[in-house]
């Protein structure tokens, strides 16, 4: 299986997954709901900007990051 192929087949399932975790009515939406957010969580700590202080302060990533 060549690499495109694979990253298409990656793709359709996580198109799969968002369409049944966007209806949040049974449990398995759910369980697709929770997936998908694991899956999609980054880590803005680690931006590059970040470690090289080059753009925010760590303070004003993590204000941004809760919302303050």
């Amino acid at each position: 299986m060549t690499a495109y192929a694979l990253r298409a087949l990656a793709a359709k399932a996580g198109f799969a997954l968002a369409k049944r975790a966007s209806r949040n009515q049974t449990l398995l939406d759910r369980l697709a709901r929770r997936l998908l957010g694991r899956v999609l969580r980054f880590d803005f700590d680690l931006d590059e900007m970040v470690l090289m202080d080059q753009g925010y302060d760590p303070d004003e990533l993590e204000r941004y990051q809760k919302g303050l």
